[in-house]
Order: structure tokens, then C-alpha cells, then sequence
């Protein structure tokens, strides 16, 4: 029976560290990401109808909303389109969804507002979906698009739909793909994937996986002259590309015939806007970009050459096109980031920008003929902010204040009474000076450096509390072998909980100048 209850000590003693670890791992934002996403038979898979969800980072907060027709768009009941209006149809990824922005800061709901604003009888229907390439937007609108009856379609296409389009699956989950003459040949019902197991959906999962290096990572490339392999979309962005990057750029020509060849059978016109990345735009993010991700010098390797390749492939098929570059570009030498640091997406301001940009550039194409309006506006039109919610920081610090101040006086009745909220004051404003300059530290690294800095910043503070704790340790290890012979495993989660903080503490309270370090910790 002893044995038994010794098992049991410490197979709780592990599960409470594993709960610790996945809460923490959570709250540092390497928790699984949100799903939006469902199985599709023949696009692979699409938005989840009605799926409600937040994205949240040090760089920016995002609701989404599906509406019933699986579209981050306002609630629609059906397809059909309202009677003497203009339709334009938004095709494209994450960056028409809206990865990183919320709805009123997305340049699809801000282009549909600022026409309406002029008198325009207009509405963007918002397709976007989180890594859709090319091909699969052209399968979803021969579809869907005889349903949604559109005046106007717009293709929103990034630098890794080149790659993608030349894939037949994408994280294990099987797409459509065109050949150059723009014909499927790889083409639903697809089967179902597998359901992914319970365990792939924790903190801890993922982790492993990186440590181990076991998890399903995409292919990767060696290009001539790096340091390092790149993942094998990136190598669009070599002058001389291999040759599974000229099959896929055939296959994008294709992909985009049949685009044009659809829009023509539903009686609209279509336009090409490649979206340029980071690089294409930043002069400074470039070269740390080469240095980081790719391991090639900058003359080894363009950021322009996905724009160019689909305003070549555009042009051969005479589609018409809008270049935004310029215009990200000059917006960013003015001193306003277009893009987020530590994200590759667009940030407001370039949401912004590539708004402007489209409402000037579609009414030079003339894609509007008879509801083009006289005069239009200038300026795109302010919109409705969406409500902030009241920050809950200032509530949690204040209770706090209260508690240890309250705490304090009962606990050090003979100091002066002064003391206690000078005290307790300055331990919480280190903390929050900790928090608040630590997270616009981090925002200043790329993601690699930011992982590395927590991990030296916190081992660091580890190794500082077990040289602290010093003979305590081995008091430590002595009181839970105790236990665990005795087979306490019943208190065994109060054990390990009060032995953590208690050694927390007694460090913090040896080293006044360490301990706002580790009471952030809690």
C-alpha cells in the first residue's frame, strides 16, 4: 500500500508542475493558436460559420467574427446581392482576413466605408481566409461566385502563394492546384484529415515538439551561398530560383488564367494587388530579414521579386493590376511603420495606406464606369472606433496596493505607519516598471531575439534563486523525499505549492534589488 501512495505522491507532485508549466507557458503567449477554420471537400478548408475568436499579442488584440456564410464580414442571411448595388468581391489570405487588425482598421471594411461615405451604393464582400493561396481562391469563386453576383473582382496576393501554388497539401491538410493551362489537377472531395489528438492542442505539446525537433515543419531549401536553409517558399526570393519555384510560378499563371476566365463568365471585371512584404517596404528590416530567416547577403536575394513575378504573369494575361509599393513605401520614409516589428502583417497605418491607394488606383482603371461619383472624397472618412475595454491592470494594482499595504501594517506593527504604502508603492511600480519596460523591450527584437532574451532573462533569475536558496535546496529535496516515503500523496500539491513560494520569498526578501524580479514572476 506504501508503494502504492509513494507512486501516487509523485505522479500528482508531476501533474501539478505540468498544470504550472501549461498556465504559464499560456500566459507568455505560446499557448495553441485559435481556430477559425473547418474541413472543406474541395478548397481543403474554409472559415468555421458563426466561429467567434481572439487573437492576442504583445503587437495588438484582434476579435474575429464569422458570419453564417463562413466570411469575416457583417451578418448576411444569404448571398444574394442587394438590388441596384455594386458588388466587389475581396479574394485572398490572411492578409484580406485580417490577421493581425481588427474590422475597423482592415483596408477592405475601410475602402467599403469610405465609398459608401461618397454616395456609392457599394459593399466588399470580405473572403479572406487564413493561408489560402492563389489557387484556391480562384476554386472558390467558381463555386460560389454566380451566388454572391459580383461587379468587381480583387485578388489580394502574397509572396508565399508563388510556393504554395505548386503544393497539393498545406500542414497535412490536402488544396486544389492548377497546371500552367489553368486546369485543376489536383481537385476535391478531398479526404477528411485525421482529427488531431487532445495533447496537440497544449502549450507543452507544442514546446516538445520544438525541443525535440519532432514537429511537421515545411519543407526547407539550401540555397547557394546561405548560412542556413530557408523554408522553401522563401526561395521566390532568389534570382535564380529552383526549379520547384518555376513549376510554381507556371502553375500561378495558371491559377490566375482561370481567375480571369471565371470573372469573364460572371459578366465582372478582375484585378490583381500584390501585397509586398516587410522587406519589399523597410529598408532596415530587410537585411536583418536575409541575415535571420534566409542566411543570404542582400545582394543575394530580392525582396521585389514575388511583386514582380505576379505583375509579369498579370501582364501576360492582361490583367489588369495595382502596385501599392510605392505608396507603402513612401508612408513608411515619412516615420510611420506600415508593418508590426514582430508580426509580418500589415499593422492600421499600412491598412491604411494600401486603402488610400485602391480608392485612387480603381477609379483610374475605370472598373466603376456608371457608379463612378463626380466628387469623390478626399480622405478616407472616420470610422465608428470600436469600444475599448477598461483596462483591468490599474484594478489589479490597486487591490493589491490595498491587501499588502493592509497586510503590511498587521505584520510590522512597530515600524512607522508611513512606511507601509511608501514601501508597498515602490515594490508594485518596480513590478509594473518590470512588465511595461521588459514587453516595449521585447516588441523592439525579432521574434527569435525576443525568445532568446525571455529565456536568458528568466534562467538567469533561476539560477539566482537556487544560488540564494543554497543549503536550502537540499532541505528542500529532503522534506519532499519525506513525503513522497511516506506516501502523503494527498499533500503533496500543498507541499509543493507552499515549498515554491516560500523559497520565493526568502530570496526576494535577501535581495531587495532582485526582489521586483521575482515577484513579478507570480
Amino acid at each position: 500500500m506504501r508503494a502504492i501512495n509513494v507512486i501516487l505522491t509523485w505522479l500528482i507532485s508531476l501533474a501539478l508542475f505540468l498544470c504550472v508549466f501549461e498556465g504559464g507557458l499560456r500566459l507568455m503567449g505560446m499557448g495553441p493558436a485559435p481556430i477559425l477554420l473547418e474541413f472543406d471537400r474541395h478548397l481543403g478548408w474554409a472559415n468555421r460559420p458563426d466561429a467567434t475568436s481572439q487573437r492576442k499579442s504583445s503587437e495588438f488584440d484582434v476579435t474575429f467574427e464569422i458570419n453564417s456564410l463562413g466570411l469575416r464580414d457583417d451578418p448576411m442571411e444569404s448571398a444574394a446581392k442587394a438590388p441596384n448595388s455594386f458588388r466587389v468581391l475581396a479574394l485572398g489570405d490572411s492578409f484580406t482576413l485580417g490577421f493581425s487588425v481588427n474590422r475597423e482598421d482592415l483596408f477592405v471594411d475601410q475602402l467599403e466605408r469610405w465609398w459608401q461615405a461618397e454616395g456609392r451604393k457599394t459593399e466588399i464582400i470580405n473572403t479572406g481566409t487564413e493561408g489560402y493561396s492563389t489557387d484556391q481562391a480562384a476554386v472558390w469563386l467558381a463555386q460560389n461566385g454566380a451566388a454572391f453576383a459580383p461587379d468587381l473582382v480583387l485578388l489580394f496576393a502574397y509572396e508565399n502563394d508563388l510556393y504554395w501554388n505548386g503544393q497539393t497539401s498545406y500542414s497535412g491538410k490536402q488544396k486544389p492546384r492548377f497546371d500552367a493551362r489553368g486546369k485543376l489537377d489536383s481537385k476535391g472531395p478531398f479526404p477528411e484529415p485525421p482529427a488531431a489528438s487532445w495533447t496537440r492542442k497544449l502549450a507543452l505539446a507544442t514546446l516538445w515538439e520544438r525541443m525535440t525537433g519532432t514537429q511537421a515543419t515545411p519543407a526547407r531549401y539550401l540555397a547557394e551561398g546561405a548560412s542556413r536553409e530557408m523554408l522553401a517558399e522563401f526561395a521566390v526570393l532568389l534570382p535564380a530560383p529552383p526549379g520547384f519555384v518555376t513549376d510554381a510560378v507556371a502553375r500561378t499563371g495558371g491559377a490566375l488564367a482561370a481567375l480571369k476566365r471565371t470573372s469573364a463568365d460572371l459578366g465582372c471585371e478582375f484585378v490583381l494587388i500584390p501585397i509586398p512584404s516587410h522587406s519589399a517596404v523597410d529598408e532596415e528590416f530587410a537585411p536583418d530579414f536575409g541575415h535571420a530567416v534566409l542566411g543570404l547577403e542582400a545582394h543575394r536575394w530580392s525582396p521585389d521579386l514575388p511583386v514582380e513575378t505576379f505583375l509579369s504573369l498579370a501582364a501576360n494575361l492582361e490583367i489588369p493590376t495595382i502596385d501599392p509599393r510605392a505608396a507603402l513605401r513612401g508612408a513608411h520614409s515619412s516615420g510611420e511603420p506600415q508593418y508590426y516589428t514582430r508580426d509580418w502583417h500589415l499593422n492600421p497605418a499600412g491598412n491604411r495606406t494600401l486603402t488610400a491607394t485602391l480608392h485612387k488606383e480603381l477609379d483610374a482603371l475605370g472598373v466603376f464606369g456608371a457608379w463612378a461619383v463626380p466628387k469623390p472624397l478626399g480622405s478616407l472618412p472616420p470610422g465608428v472606433p470600436r469600444p475599448q475595454p477598461r483596462p483591468v491592470w490599474p484594478l489589479v494594482l490597486g487591490a493589491l496596493f490595498v491587501a499588502l499595504t493592509a497586510l503590511h501594517f498587521a505584520t510590522y506593527r512597530d515600524l512607522a505607519r508611513w512606511r507601509a504604502p511608501l514601501e508597498v508603492g515602490g515594490m508594485l511600480s518596480a513590478v509594473a516598471l518590470i512588465i511595461g519596460a521588459g514587453s516595449a523591450g521585447l516588441d523592439l527584437l525579432s521574434p527569435l531575439q525576443a525568445k532568446i532574451a525571455s529565456v536568458l532573462f528568466v534562467g538567469g533569475l533561476l539560477i539566482f534563486i537556487a544560488y540564494k536558496l543554497g543549503r536550502r535546496l537540499t532541505t528542500i529535496s529532503e522534506l519532499l523525499w519525506a513525503f513522497s516515503r511516506r506516501g502523503h500523496w494527498y499533500l503533496m500539491p500543498l507541499v509543493v505549492v507552499l515549498l515554491s513560494i516560500g523559497s520565493l520569498l526568502v530570496v526576494a526578501a535577501s535581495s531587495p534589488l532582485v526582489a521586483p524580479f521575482i515577484y513579478t514572476l507570480f
